[in-house]
Formats: C-alpha cells, sequence, structure tokens
C-alpha cells in the first residue's frame, strides 16, 4: 500500500480537508498580494490607508471590497489596473 499525505504551507491536512485548506491558503495569498500592491498608498491630505475587506461564500465566489477616501480609491484602481 502506498502512504499518502497532503501538505500545505507546511503543515500536515488530511485527505478530508484538504479542499478547506487550501481553499483558505488561495484566499490568503490573493488578500497578501493586494496587500503589498496597495498597502503603500495614503491619502495626501489625511494620511488615511485603504481599508481591505474579503468576502467570500467559497473559492469560487470571492470579492474584495477597498473603502477609503475618494482620492484613497481613486488610487487603488489605479495601481490594480496595472497589475
Amino acid at each position: 500500500m502506498i502512504d499518502l499525505s497532503f501538505e500545505i504551507n507546511g503543515r500536515k491536512v488530511s485527505p478530508n480537508q484538504i479542499s478547506n485548506v487550501l481553499e483558505k491558503a488561495v484566499v490568503q495569498e490573493l488578500q497578501d498580494k493586494l496587500m503589498r500592491e496597495i498597502g503603500s498608498i495614503r491619502d495626501s491630505k489625511t494620511g488615511e490607508r485603504p481599508r481591505l475587506k474579503v468576502k467570500r461564500n467559497n473559492i469560487n465566489n470571492l470579492s474584495f471590497e477597498v473603502e477609503g477616501s475618494p482620492d484613497v480609491i481613486e488610487a487603488v484602481k489605479s495601481r490594480l489596473k496595472n497589475m
């Protein structure tokens, strides 16, 4: 018999949980990438940073919402357009 194991991000995962763990890892990677791209954006007048909300029901239904001043939101849109 073959000994089969799964590991995601350095953590052993049981076969019956691989879908949930893999989904969480994908969502976290997307969130981290977005924060690397927009994390340095600030409103030039107030210093406000963008706030990012990740909403999901499952891996096929993800949405990311950015909140902030109109200037911050425009800067985020501009940055993400070039991504």
